[in-house]
Formats: structure tokens, sequence, C-alpha cells
């Protein structure tokens, strides 16, 4: 009797390793497709890479001419090969995130319950959704900003932009207004756990209205106030969404 009371908690915690062992291999080899998937989409990456380095730079092509001088410039002997493989991984990424997207709600749904599912069905095209709208309005308004900088350089200065740091600004643009227009779906969350309510969020909209053009300011790479305005705008329509969609989550 003493032996078989021991041998239960020993059997337990034999099948607690094993589920994790489980967990773990399974964790390993989504990890590893996703990897798979990422070098897939570099491939595509380099096999079109004249296509995606134009359309990624395309919001200061327009800036770029020979007659006046103005055209990219290399500082470095490997910088090109540099930057193709940058480009490359980026679009990896890009193409692969569908799929690794997939892969990652697989491992975690059997862990949810119902009502999480739910959730997440909801959420998570939405925060796609906004974060696209995001990328899109960048894209739309950058030309603006840049032209506005280039306004700014001194008299007889040529405008030859490095490609590295222009791909570097032009991603932390697209990066930034993508993240904000997460707005509402983080206030949904908070609204969800309780920790904010829609008649909170009524009360104190002139002080989010203010917290929205410090957040645009400080989060713009620009700096210009076109595109800190572009920016701003946008957020104070989606803070007036958010009240009715935390209202919603309340119910």
């Amino acid at each position: 009797m003493v032996e078989t009371i021991r041998e239960e908690p020993e059997k337990k915690n034999h099948e607690k390793q094993l589920e994790l062992t489980e967990h773990l291999a399974e964790f390993r080899t989504r990890i590893l497709r996703s990897l798979v998937y990422i070098t897939l989409g570099m491939a595509v990456g380099w096999a079109f890479y004249d296509s995606f380095f134009t359309f990624i730079t395309a919001p200061i092509r327009p800036f770029l001419s020979e007659k006046t001088g103005s055209q990219f410039l290399l500082t470095g002997v490997a910088e090109g090969f540099t930057i193709r493989i940058q480009v490359c991984l980026l679009v990896g990424l890009i193409l692969a995130l569908p799929l690794i997207t997939i892969e990652g709600w697989r491992f975690l749904e059997p862990g949810l319950t119902r009502q999480e599912k739910r959730g997440v069905k909801l959420v998570a095209p939405l925060s796609i959704l906004l974060f696209i709208s995001g990328v899109a309005l960048a894209y739309k308004v950058m030309p603006i900003g840049i032209r506005w900088l280039i306004s700014m350089n001194p008299p007889g200065a040529k405008f030859m932009p490095q490609v590295a740091q222009t791909l570097l600004f032009i991603l932390k643009m697209y990066l930034a207004f993508g993240v904000v227009f997460q707005m509402p779906v983080v206030l949904m969350f908070l609204g969800k756990i309780g920790l904010i309510s829609s008649k909170t969020l009524k009360s104190y909209w002139r002080q989010a209205v203010v917290l929205i053009a410090i957040v645009a300011a400080a989060i713009t790479p620009s700096g210009d106030a076109f595109t800190m305005m572009t920016l701003c705008v946008p957020m104070i329509g989606l803070y007036i969404l958010s009240i009715g969609l935390v209202k919603l989550v309340e119910r």
C-alpha cells in the first residue's frame, strides 16, 4: 500500500516531464519551420531584389535625379552586398509572417479556452488591419515630409543620401505609424482586464489629445510638423474609435 502511494507522485512527475518534453519538441519543430519560411522568403527577395528595393525606397526616389547630382551614396566596398542581405531579410520576414503567425497560433491554441480563442480571432485581424493602415498612411505622406526636410539643406549642398541610413529612416517611419495604429487594440485589452473604462476615456479626452501630440512628436523620425500632424490626427480618430470598442468589451 505504501509503495503504491509512493509510486503515484513519481508517475505524475514522469508524465509532466514527458509532457514538457513533447511541448519543447513541438516548439523546436515550429521554430525550425519558421526559419525555413524566412529562408524561402529571403530567396524570393534575392531573386526580385531590384523590384523590392525600388518599392521600399519609393518615397525618396522622386528627389533623386542625375541632372541635379542627387543620388544614393555608398561609402564602402561591401556596403552594397550588406544592404542586399538586409533587404532580403526584411522581405523574408514580411513574406513569412503569415505562416509564422499560423505556427504560433497552432502551438498556443490547445492551451487556450474557448473564450480566449474567440478573443484572439477578433483582435488578431483588427491588429493586422490597423498595422497595414498605418504603414499605408506613412507610405503616402512620407514624400511630403522628405520634401520639407530636403528644403532645409544649405544652399549649394548636393543631396546624396546614404543607402543604409535611408532604408533605416523609411523603415522607422513605417514601424512608427504601424505601432501607433495599434492603440485601439491596446485600449481594448486594458478595458477587458478592467484597468480603464469607456467613461474614463471620455472624461480625459483633452489630456489624451495632448498626450497623443507629444507621442506623435517623439516617435516621428523625420521630426517635421506635417508628418507629426499626419500621425496625430488619425491617432485622435483612433482614440475616439477606442472608446466605442472599450465600451463593447465592457458589455
